[in-house]
């Protein structure tokens, strides 16, 4: 018992021991470092933008519908679906026995019409002739039985000889004149009247057997035939289509708040996925002045050019738009800019110190933001560990310029 108790007396005098010694041992410590690791960018000016991406609908440039003026039997076609056409390209006809016959009859009745407008003519013109030289006869007559009447009164003549002179003076036969004039007149209109007429009936008939030739009215594709040589065509339904795709148009729909930011003229950048991954640059044609009663929604219209014809109308395109755009601008990243109590601000490194500057700013893209003061271009922006700064506290610049 006694061995076991000077035993255990040993073993805690060496661990007091071993426990004193450790006390009396010191430990060296490594120095704290006090500085805040940062990342920096170099400020400077550039541009900064807002975009919208809107996706739409390609369509041709201009696609016509053709509806037969003239009826009848399909004697021809010369086009099917899928063909290019010229404008004036000849793409079916009706026959024409009919509209040529009412032609031939149309310029009949033109030619005797103008007939009937030289006889007349001629008619007004020997009335005038007729008139003039009785006229001047009259005239004499009268002056000559101003003459016989003073002789007359003197006894000079006879009563026999001044009624003779009297009658020969009668302006009765003046008046007749006039009117057979006037008459020649009357009938001189009437057929040119009459001509006119002939001549609408004529362009009319000649119109008709036009019809009968259905041409192109633009260069593009066929899109549609519902023609067959043999069949009845009629203008109750469309016969052919035609559009033109060496320029087609991207249609999209923009809310109020974007349309005010919209104008002719202005710069778009379009895609066509399913063409080609390629930006196509080109410009707004056209916004609508009103909003779709349905929808609300204004259309906005971008024209490309389409050569080769690989866009087809029908296909789906995107088009980014400028909304808002400044220039020579300090242009920061948005991360960088820091909210707290009212206040923006920022910081900026000056040495090996972090420094605080309230900023204002301006067009916000969420990735980007314009600084309109407080920032100058080339100082030392922080944009990494800037939420891990104060103002004079040391940093350092581990990453960035």
């Amino acid at each position: 018992m006694k061995n076991i108790i000077k035993k255990g007396l040993l073993a805690f005098s060496f661990a007091a021991a071993l426990a004193l010694s450790g006390c009396s041992t010191e430990v060296a410590e490594e120095p704290r470092e006090t500085y805040t690791p940062v990342e920096i960018e170099t400020t400077e000016l550039g541009t900064l933008e807002s975009t919208v991406t809107l996706s739409g609908r390609l369509s041709a440039s201009e696609e016509v519908s053709l509806f037969p003026k003239a009826q009848g039997v399909v004697t021809s076609v010369n086009v099917k679906i899928g063909d290019a056409v010229e404008e004036g390209t000849v793409l079916f006809t009706i026959e024409q026995d009919d509209y040529a016959r009412n032609t031939e009859s149309a310029l009949n009745s033109v030619q005797l019409a103008q007939k009937s407008v030289d006889q007349a003519a001629n008619g007004l013109n020997s009335a005038k002739i007729n008139f003039e030289l009785n006229k001047e006869k009259i005239e004499n007559a009268m002056l000559n039985l101003e003459r016989t009447r003073v002789l007359y009164e003197e006894g000079a003549v006879s009563k026999s000889q001044l009624e003779q002179a009297e009658l020969s003076a009668n302006a009765l036969n003046l008046d007749v004149l006039k009117a057979q004039v006037t008459q020649a007149e009357i009938a001189y209109q009437q057929s040119l009247s009459q001509l006119e007429q002939a001549r609408v009936g004529y362009d009319q008939a000649q119109s008709g057997l036009e019809n009968t030739i259905v041409k192109s009215p633009i260069k593009g594709t066929v899109s549609a035939l519902n023609v067959v040589q043999g069949q009845i065509a009629t203008g109750a339904q469309v016969a052919a289509t035609v559009v033109e795709t060496d320029r087609v148009f991207l249609k999209v729909n923009v809310v109020e708040n974007i349309v005010t930011k919209l104008s002719a003229g202005q710069k778009a950048l379009i895609s066509v996925p399913s063409v080609s991954d390629e930006l196509i640059e080109s410009t707004i044609e056209y916004v609508s002045p009103t909003a779709d009663p349905r929808s609300q929604l204004y259309s906005v219209r971008i024209y490309i050019d389409n050569p080769t014809g690989s866009i087809k109308p029908g296909m789906t395109g995107e088009v980014t738009l400028t909304l808002e755009s400044v220039e020579n601008s300090i242009i920061v990243k948005s991360d960088a800019v820091l909210y707290d109590n009212g206040e923006t601000y920022l910081f900026v490194v000056e040495g090996d110190k972090a420094v605080k500057r309230i900023v204002e700013t301006g067009l916000d893209t969420g990735d980007h933001v314009e600084i309109k003061s407080g920032l100058k271009a080339g100082e030392k922006l922080i944009v990494q560990g800037q939420h891990y700064v104060a103002d004079g506290g040391e940093v350092k610049v581990v990453r960035g310029e």
